[in-house]
């Protein structure tokens, strides 16, 4: 009997497969920014393809010499938000009517969490490393309309990254009256954690809690199961692991919180009407569109939609996910084995982001250091503030691994890693001095 093999199996054979070298090569090639450096930022701005680039110029240089304004142009604005709507479905592996575009990860999260019109004495469950616009938004709306916000820590009380069983538990002990909503994400922004949804969202769905997912650091950067995640609201940005263009974010909306009675937009932009409100009535889309707001530039709308399409179609998704996530537990692996290493989530634990830090090292240290010696572009994420049940967290060095890396590249990571573990920034060695050499 043939023995059955897993998908991330077919994936990983995939990610490693001889021909490889050169699909890296080749693309490599296409995203200029991947050969300048080691870039490890994708978690903030993926590295701009060349072809998302021309796109976007050719829409520029027609916009200069024809003008914004013309009929034409307006009306070509909603054709592309609707192509964008349909490349994000595609890399979702969803309805198209469940998406919308959005501006912002946290717009889109604001915009859910308004359309719960929260009262008084209801509650809002979030976690402690949830990204801070969105955290500082929901304090911010908590204040205003009274509802409480219960934040849920994923350490314990020694600042230890707890398991995923203690998360779920601590989640699901909120998941009762007065809770109304949970704002969760897919992947730590901080850590790189993958965070227990499959647990979470159902309980949530049982108790007829609304959840909003910030997918900021998953969408493009795993393979999830969206369907049947089915958060009532995913929210995530076209700039990130969708190499697309700032400015530019999507929802994907749960037929529950689309039908009569679910969540309702507390404001509609242009496109979120099927027909104009000219009577002071108008009528909005009975679908994801409701969502939508207006003020979308057409480049960037072009450009993302080719970022999107590109990865998808041409690099091919399931092989950029599998060959990232391979390079990234190679180097948590890696970091895991260096004495004076700590990882903040342990290796397997994580998508593409690795997160660390290295005793007697400031996390800005490191990241000045890594760039000045390999031209890598990492970045520094915070601490979380102590609280009265654990300490607080010191920032660490982020890592956001790409399929444009190398093996090569996590050596080079891992070598500067070792050096840096074995001295204080004080006693690290010198970089050799380059010499120019004039004729």
């Amino acid at each position: 009997m043939t023995d059955q093999i897993s998908h991330e199996a077919l994936l990983q054979a995939a990610a490693t497969s001889t021909d490889e070298a050169g699909k890296v090569a080749e693309l490599r090639a296409a995203i200029p920014a991947t050969t300048a450096g080691i870039y490890l930022n994708a978690g903030s701005v993926g590295p701009l393809p060349r072809e998302v680039d021309a796109a976007i110029r050719q829409v520029q240089e027609q916009e200069l010499a024809t003008g914004r304004a013309s009929e034409h142009l307006m009306d070509d604005v909603e054709v592309r938000v609707d192509e964008l709507r349909g490349v994000f479905a595609s890399v979702l592996a969803t309805d198209l009517e469940l998406v919308a575009v959005a501006h912002s990860t946290t717009e889109a999260v604001m915009r859910a969490l308004i359309a719960t019109e929260l009262k008084p004495g209801d509650r809002v469950v979030t976690l402690d490393e949830e990204y801070p616009a969105i955290r500082g938004s929901l304090a911010a709306r908590a204040a205003r309309q009274g509802f409480s916000v219960a934040t849920v820590s994923a350490r314990d009380e020694h600042g230890v990254a707890i398991s995923d069983a203690e998360i779920v538990a601590r989640v699901t002990e909120l998941l009762v009256p007065p809770t109304r909503a949970i704002v969760i994400s897919r992947v730590s922004w901080i850590s790189g954690r993958i965070l227990p949804l499959e647990e979470i969202l159902p309980r949530a769905r049982a108790a007829g809690i609304i959840s909003i997912v910030d997918g900021a650091q998953s969408v493009g950067a795993m393979l999830d199961a969206v369907d049947a995640l089915d958060p009532d609201v995913l929210a995530f940005p076209s700039q990130k692991w969708l190499l697309g263009i700032e400015g530019l974010a999507g929802m994907r909306l749960s037929r529950r919180a689309l039908a009569a009675g679910g969540l309702q937009t507390p404001i509609g932009g242009s496109l979120a009407f099927r027909e104009p409100a000219l009577d002071g009535v108008g009528v909005m889309h009975d679908d994801a569109r409701r969502f939508q707001t207006s003020g979308f530039a057409r480049p960037a709308l072009v450009g993302s939609a080719r970022a999107a399409g590109w990865l998808s179609m041409q690099v091919g998704l399931p092989w950029a996910v599998a060959r990232a996530g391979r390079l990234a537990r190679a180097f948590a692996a890696g970091a895991a084995s260096i004495p004076g290493v700590e990882l903040l989530v342990g290796p397997g634990r994580h998508a593409t982001i690795v997160a660390l830090r290295v005793n007697g090292w400031e996390a800005s240290q490191l990241v000045e250091e890594f760039s000045r010696r390999a031209f890598a572009i990492t970045r520094r994420v915070p601490g979380v503030p102590a609280t009265a049940d654990r300490p607080a967290s010191s920032p660490a060095l982020r890592t956001s691994w790409g399929f444009w890396n190398t093996d090569e590249e996590v050596a080079r990571m891992l070598e500067l890693l070792t050096l840096f573990a074995a001295h204080t920034p004080e006693s690290l060695p010198k970089r050799p001095t380059i010499e120019i050499i004039q004729r």
